[in-house]
């Protein structure tokens, strides 16, 4: 093993899985190892994320608003980010608020933000391709996406940076 890879061996049951290369594609292979394996391991993620919502929406706050009428969005135009930046923007809000109550669903199709972000759809279809293989978005099985903790966490860490 060379300096600066990381080697991670799990063990669960009968299942055993080992995973090796830089922190970050390890952390990665991990989750994604988890999500897929332990069903609960997903749930848990899950609730544990709903109890962030505050925290989120505080580490967040120079990049998004919120007012009763729009909802929480983001406070500069989501043209003006990068797409895939955007695409996770777009999808942080709508998690935001339906874990808040303030919409029915946290997901959103591939038209609609194509609609939101202002991209052509091909650029938005493979910005999605990119994030669903990241970790970062998921999709669901009627055509929706929606953010992943992970996700959450890259934002967050993107622009805590910028912040400071």
């Amino acid at each position: 093993m060379s300096s600066g890879n990381l080697k991670v061996t799990i063990s669960y049951g009968e299942l055993r899985a080992e995973f090796e290369g830089s922190p970050e594609e390890v952390y990665l292979q991990v989750v994604r190892f988890l999500e897929k394996t332990i069903p609960s391991y997903s749930l848990a993620s899950r609730i544990q994320r709903s109890k962030g919502v505050g925290e989120t929406l505080e580490r967040l706050k120079h990049i998004i608003a919120y007012s009763e009428g729009e909802g929480i969005y983001p406070s500069k135009p989501l043209q003006s980010f990068p797409t895939s930046e955007a695409i996770l923007l777009m999808l942080a809000s709508r998690y935001l608020e339906y874990s808040l109550g303030l919409r029915d669903g946290e997901s959103a199709t591939a038209s609609e933000i194509v609609s939101v972000v202002g991209r052509p759809m091909k650029t938005v279809s493979g910005r999605l391709s990119e994030l669903v293989r990241g970790g970062y978005i998921k999709r669901l099985e009627r055509g929706g996406y929606s953010i992943t903790g992970l996700g959450l966490s890259h934002l967050i860490e993107i622009y805590s940076r910028v912040a400071d």
